[in-house]
């Protein structure tokens, strides 16, 4: 701290004719320039002067020193690797919860409340000039009113913020809410001792149970013809700084903060304004924390917000009002016309503030945060209207003045107080007693001196290495009280001089934040692009969820003990040890690609572990080694579900498919009588196969590989293997084959293997290896780990019953024909034996017979059949090409035409300026070249022209929709000035009437003065003039009161109505020159576009 005693002279960092220019017109200060001396002095003041054209300027101070120019420094600063913006962040942005009813900012405080505002008057009749000695009487007012958040103007300007230098990083640098900011909203003093909770006095106790905003009021508040105690003070002080000062995340009244709340009543004064800024700056690095999916520094949760939702406490309300004084401009902002008289006699800045209230065009949640998106990016010069305060024209006393201080009775203080807003250093965050809440956060108000009138140097950090940065996370006491006595210890010099207030910066300066920024952003386009996808990927998940059906495991159980009860199980008859493994259902998640126009019947998957827990421990194992599955189709109604109607029809039903079955099964029988030569044939034709394969089992002895023999990882990660006509068996669950119980018993008595087609299910179930596996994996844990599926390895012997086989396959493919025609089931149907028989070139009986007895060489010949003259799959060959194909390729031809004609040759954007309709028209012109016949560089040609004309129709239909409105608001304003005028005329017509008297007055004191003369010379008549005079004094009297009553009254109201039409004009007036700059914005965008399409063509055709 500087004060008289130890003044001296500053140098000049360069005295100068004039400022830098660049190719671009922009104005910088040159570099400074002095000996080895005069850096050593700049390195420790925070105001350094310099002369241009004899003009006395200020640079923010210090300079930055070698240490700070190493690459360690340039590594952490301007922005540390883990607290970089948002917006330079590459992870995908999630705004879900902007588009639902979540409510981010729930700790706003509550204002109106009547309640609270009974509680306030009272106090304040007791405590208010109390309020006003310790100097929070004007923020304890902001509680009456408040300001109203703005959230998508919040979270935008929160998207540019950098935690570790705790600024907001736009284009033209850094810009963030400081202590000198903090003094002019809230007129809270930016010096005092440091806060302690344990400096508390044990003269007043606070207990309470009730929480509750409205519970503590009614608990606390005294009657009213009571005097108010020092424990409702206290009690009232606790409820302020809890809800509307320092808005705690609990939403209710915290208790941490009855100690300050005592020290407060007491008159006990510490820096709160320091105390403030800095919870805001850690409320603010939560938030971003969060808006990047990390966990919070003081954050108790250990899970990350990913979605990007997030609680906002802490003091949101100065980022609130700090944002609506520096982009006041830029965010379109104004005052309703009510709150002009009250805002004329404000005390500090704030109370203007709060009435400050967007101009609500867009009222979409999306639209309203892309508008503040926009409105920061396109910040890239600081003007003088972003330092909103450097004027200090209302304010404290102590804020008001000029420096440097002529009165040496008020030197000190106010050199102090400059001293505090410009030092770099260290603020503590503790409030509360609790060792988590020792806590510390970093202020270097020389990254962003131009917001105090002085010009930006490249700025010195305060940190030199990474591990000395606070980022308001816990640390001990010890570590706390170290960093607190070097802040205290150490504090740059101030030696205030006359200055011309200036928004300038170095060449140097700006070339390193360009390069830095550059470095971090990809581009506007991009980022927007970016934030647009935002908004429209959540709508699609959610929609997506929707459509995908989920089965709990709940559900699952339910439907397996329906099952049971339902479907009878199928004896099996098992030569080895019977399974010890454990079935159970699990859910399967559906592979469909759309949804079905019928409900679809549950899946249920069987799957066998040796334990319980295994399904529930590892999700990753079962996504690197999915269980064989078994699919079983059961319907959602249960037999106990149907009325008596639809009972006797299932029965009828599956009566006319059993004599259906009958008839096929006598058919197949006639069918299957065959010469000895033929059946002599298939036998020498199936020994030959089982010989051939090893896979191939008999029905007693089966042989079994040794990769069956030995389970390995493949047998875990089987594709899902649908059997449509499986059903569930209590013993061992295995599936029921469809055979014939003739050849079952013809195999049997002959001894030969079954055919391919009959093999059991353990030789069918095993795919090919996965491809990122090995084919014979060989390892110990391997070998001793029992597989999960260790019945299938055992010799099954299946028996079936063929009818019952038969009908239930029956019974499936009338279901399944229709899920599959519905296009939502993974089960295909069947073509009939006619066609499939007709492709061959084989009788229908002949085909049958071939399937029958030999399904290998029916199954050969069918794909023999396809390969050999393959069907393209978008219709007939060229050489049998039909009428349709043919006009489809003239019409084809016919719009490539057209779009070469009108699209890349001529000009559509001339027909759309000309009438915004036509788009609709080319747009449906250019959807029909979406089609398979269009080549890949065409249609991206068409998606490109598509995206031009949807740009220039929007952009076009803003423009004239823009156009008309600016007619009607130049109208309105028009015809509103001409009434204020008329009213100003009719005002002084009044006025001019009130300083001539009219006819009647002067009449009367014509006779008076006539009457009076006459009195002298005409004795015998006094009595009879005098009593005329009084009479006419009394008529005089009467008529003056009536016409001064009268113009008054005229007056007053015609000067009240000519000032709302001018408020009303004003405010038009503002609204028309944000018009006017949106039209030529929109008139440029108009002419890129054009420009756009212009080089599109150019490219088309070249």
């Amino acid at each position: 701290m500087a004060s008289s005693s130890n003044k001296f002279q500053v140098p000049f960092a360069g005295k100068w004719s004039d400022f830098s220019v660049a190719d671009d017109g922009t104005k910088y200060v040159p570099e400074p320039k002095g000996s080895k001396e005069h850096r050593e002095i700049w390195e420790s003041q925070v105001m350094i002067p310099f002369a241009i054209d004899k003009n006395v300027y200020a640079f923010g101070g210090p300079i930055p020193d070698d240490m700070n120019l190493t690459r360690e420094v340039d590594e952490i600063f301007p922005c540390l690797e883990t607290c970089e913006p948002r917006i330079f962040d590459s992870k995908p942005y999630n705004f879900e919860y902007m588009l639902t009813n979540y409510k981010p900012f729930r700790s706003h405080p509550y204002y109106g409340n009547s309640l609270y505002l009974t509680w306030l008057d009272r106090i304040e009749q007791s405590f208010g000039k109390f309020w006003k000695d310790y100097g929070i009487f004007e923020l304890i007012q902001f509680s009456r009113i408040g300001p109203k958040y703005q959230p998508e103007m919040l979270i935008a300007a929160m998207h540019f913020f950098e935690k570790s230098t705790n600024t907001f990083h736009f284009k033209n640098g850094m810009m963030t809410p400081t202590l000198f900011d903090v003094s002019a909203i809230t007129g809270l003093r930016p010096t005092g001792k440091t806060y302690s909770p344990d400096d508390v006095s044990d003269n007043i106790t606070l207990n309470y149970k009730e929480n509750a905003f409205s519970a503590f009021i009614l608990k606390h508040s005294g009657p009213e013809n009571e005097e108010v105690s020092d424990e409702e003070h206290v009690a009232f002080l606790t409820l302020w700084l809890s809800h509307y000062v320092f808005c705690s995340r609990s939403l209710q009244i915290a208790r941490k903060f009855i100690p300050m709340a005592v020290q407060i009543h007491e008159g006990c004064h510490f820096a709160l304004g320091r105390l403030l800024l800095a919870t805001l700056y850690e409320s603010i690095g939560e938030v971003c924390d969060n808006l990047k999916g990390l966990v919070p520094a003081k954050s108790k949760s250990k899970k990350a917000a990913t979605d990007g939702c997030f609680q906002a406490a802490g003091p949101m309300w100065l980022l609130q009002l700090w944002l609506n004084a520096t982009f006041e401009k830029e965010l379109g902002l104004f005052i309703p016309t009510e709150h002009h008289a009250s805002i004329a006699k404000r005390k500090i800045e704030g109370t203007r503030l709060i009435r400050l209230q967007p101009n609500p065009l867009e009222q979409n949640t999306q639209q309203l945060f892309m508008k503040y998106m926009k409105i920061f990016l396109a910040i890239d010069q600081f003007k003088p209207e972003h330092a909103p305060f450097v004027k200090r024209t209302i304010g404290p006393s102590w804020f008001v003045k000029e420096i440097p201080v002529l009165n040496p009775n008020a030197e000190e203080e106010i050199n102090e107080t400059w001293t505090a807003y410009l030092d770099p250093t260290i603020l503590s965050i503790r409030i509360g007693t609790l060792s988590s809440e020792y806590a510390l956060i970093g202020y270097q108000p020389n990254l962003v001196s131009r917001q105090f009138g002085f010009s930006q140097l490249r700025p010195k950090s305060m940190y030199i290495r990474k591990k000395n940065i606070v980022l308001g996370t816990t640390v001990t006491s010890t570590l706390y009280e170290r960093y607190m006595k070097i802040s205290r210890d150490n504090v740059y010099g101030f030696e205030p001089f006359d200055f011309n207030l200036s928004y300038y910066c170095t060449q140097e300066f700006a070339n390193w934040w360009r390069r830095y920024f550059d470095s971090k952003h990809l581009g506007d386009a991009v980022l927007i692009s970016r934030l647009e996808s935002g908004f429209i990927r959540p709508q699609i998940k959610r929609i997506e969820q929707q459509v995908k059906t989920t089965v709990t495991k709940k559900q699952a159980a339910e439907t397996v003990k329906t099952v049971k009860e339902q479907i009878t199980p199928k004896a099996i008859e098992t030569t080895g040890e019977p399974s010890k493994a454990r079935k159970r259902p699990t859910n399967v998640p559906s592979n469909e690609t759309g949804p079905s126009k019928k409900p679809k019947p549950n899946t249920i998957v069987v799957s066998d572990e040796e334990e319980e827990e295994e399904e529930e421990q590892s999700f990753q194992r079962k996504r690197r080694q999915p269980p064989v599955i078994i699919e079983t189709n059961i319907p959602e109604t249960t037999s106990d579900d149907l009325s008596t109607e639809e009972k006797e029809k299932k029965m009828k039903e599956k009566k006319e498919k059993k004599e259906r079955k009958a008839k096929r099964k006598e058919e197949k029988k006639k069918e299957g009588k065959k010469s000895s030569e033929d059946r002599t044939r298939d036998k020498k034709h199936k020994k030959s196969k089982s010989s051939s394969d090893p896979s191939a089992t008999n029905l007693k002895t089966p042989s079994i590989s040794s990769e069956q023999q030995e389970p390995t990882p493949e047998a875990e990660v089987q594709e899902d293997f649908a059997m449509p006509d499986a059903t569930l068996n209590e013993t061992d669950n295995m599936p029921q084959q469809d055979i014939n119980p003739e050849d079952i018993m013809s195999n049997r008595s002959s001894g030969d293997t079954l055919k391919d087609s009959e093999t059991t299910i353990s030789e069918k179930i095993i795919p090919k290896p996965i491809q990122d596996q090995p084919e014979h994996p060989i390892s110990a844990e391997t070998d001793t780990k029992t597989s999960p599926f260790k019945e299938w390895n055992e010799n099954p012997t299946v028996e079936a019953d063929a009818d019952e086989t038969s009908s239930e396959e029956e019974d499936f493919d009338s279901e399944a024909i229709k899920e599959a025609e519905a296009g939502g089931s993974e089960l295909l149907p069947e073509t009939s034996t006619s066609k499939l028989s007709a492709s061959l070139g084989l009788a229908e009986e002949e085909f049958i017979s071939l399937q029958i007895h030999d399904p290998e060489a029916a199954l050969k010949l069918l794909i023999s059949k396809t390969t050999t003259d393959p069907v393209s799959s978008s219709g007939p060959s060229n050489s049998t090409a039909s009428d349709s194909e043919i006009n489809s390729s003239v019409r084809q031809d016919s719009l490539i035409s057209k779009l070469y004609t009108d699209f890349i040759n001529g000009d559509i954007l001339a027909s759309v300026e000309e009438h915004p309709a036509n788009a609709f028209k080319h747009k449906s012109f250019l959807n029909k070249l979406h089609n398979p016949q269009t080549d890949l560089e065409t249609l991206g040609k068409v998606i490109q022209l598509e995206s031009i004309l949807d740009q220039f129709a929007t952009t076009v239909q803003s423009l004239k929709r823009n156009s008309q409105k600016l007619v009607g608001q130049q109208a309105a304003y028009d015809a509103l000035f001409e009434k204020a005028m008329a009213a100003q005329s009719k005002v002084d017509q009044m006025k001019a009437q009130v300083q001539q008297p009219g006819l009647g007055i002067q009449e009367c004191t014509n006779n008076i003065s006539k009457w009076e003369a006459e009195i002298e010379s005409l004795r015998a008549e006094i009595a009879d003039r005098e009593k005329k005079i009084l009479e006419e004094k009394a008529k005089r009297t009467k008529i003056e009161e009536a016409v001064a009553a009268t113009t008054q009254e005229s007056i007053r109201e015609a000067a009240k109505e000519g000032i709302s039409h001018f408020s009303a004009a004003t405010v038009i007036k503002e609204e028309i020159k944000s018009l006017e700059d949106a039209i030529k914005i929109q008139t440029v965008e108009v002419g890129l576009i054009k420009d756009h399409y212009a080089d599109f063509k150019s490219k088309c055709l070249s």
